[in-house]
């Protein structure tokens, strides 16, 4: 009746939780030869590191040898940006399925403890009956008896618990194939949940590998988060618990026009790198959408510092 369940659920991150990194400069591909120097990236850096210390009071990264990586990669442009859009909607519906299925596990956690308990609960009761009725028996053969109704007194007694015991013993039963016939469904969802979770990420992935390839994309801050779900038991006592590692890996740039553009999506994709989401604010840094007002004049805007804070 003891049960244990772990799977691992596995995404490709923006952006991860907040936390103060170290970075390096990394490959620049040779078709930027004539655009840009590991001195004159290593400068931009710098500037972009200064502009967000000044304005938010503290240091959020650092260049160093061993830091996480910049590496600015040449990607030709594609006309694969509808399969990508489709590609996102399709994760879209498959992570709506995915958070779903989590509802479902959390929501029959206080099942599977109660049911658990009362089963633990009749099996300790169903083994006293049989004790008690086992040191009587043995009582029994152990005194003389007089009489002929006594015997028949004692069988009759021997018999009604067995009745009792019998009764208790189906029910236990009854109880017990119900909640091993709920476990192996609740067996199945989390095989299906793993497969859904391995077709999420392939999708996932096989986007990746085409987003890279279209002129829009600039540029990334590639990273992934491990969620665990486990089922332990502590003291007899069965718990569930969700783990989280969260992780961030690189920058990876695909293309810029100008320096100044260089810039601004690598300061856009920093900020992701320490943990900063998008905002929709029109002219913000962290805006989605690459804006003109930043390339002329890197800042950050109210609302960007806004979201620093609230992370750090």
């Amino acid at each position: 009746m003891f049960f244990r369940a772990s799977f691992i659920f596995l995404l490709v991150l923006n952006y991860s939780y907040a936390s103060y990194e170290k970075v390096s400069i990394g490959d620049i591909d040779s078709s930027y030869s004539d655009k840009i120097t590991k001195q004159q990236l290593r400068v931009i850096i710098k500037e972009i590191e200064n502009i967000f210390e000044q304005q938010l009071g503290f240091n959020v990264f650092d260049l160093d040898k061993q830091g996480k990586p910049i590496d600015l990669i040449y990607m030709p442009p594609s006309k694969a940006k509808q399969t990508v859009l489709e590609g996102i909607e399709t994760l879209k519906k498959k992570k709506r399925e995915i958070e779903i299925m989590q509802e479902y596990f959390l929501s029959k956690k206080e099942y599977m403890q109660s049911t658990k308990a009362k089963l633990q609960k009749q099996q300790r009761v169903l083994n006293e009956q049989v004790r008690s009725l086992n040191d009587y028996i043995q009582k029994a053969n152990n005194r003389k008896i007089d009489s002929r109704s006594e015997m028949n007194e004692i069988r009759r007694y021997i018999n009604k618990r067995k009745r009792v015991i019998q009764s208790s013993q189906n029910r236990f039963e009854q109880r017990r194939i119900k909640f091993n016939n709920f476990l192996s469904a609740y067996n199945q969802k989390i095989f299906l949940y793993n497969s859904l979770i391995r077709s999420f990420n392939r999708l996932q992935r096989k986007i990746e590998v085409i987003a890279r390839s279209i002129k829009e994309i600039k540029g990334a801050a590639i990273g992934y988060k491990k969620v665990i779900y486990e089922t332990v038991e502590k003291n007899g006592v069965k718990q569930n618990r969700r783990i989280e590692e969260n992780y961030m890996g690189k920058i990876e740039i695909y293309g810029f026009e100008s320096l100044k553009q260089l810039k601004a999506i690598l300061a856009h994709e920093l900020a992701h790198l320490v943990g900063v989401g998008h905002i929709e604010k029109r002219g913000a840094l962290m805006n989605p959408v690459l804006q003109d007002g930043q390339v002329m004049n890197l800042r950050l805007t109210n609302e960007d510092i806004k979201a620093f804070k609230e992370v750090f």
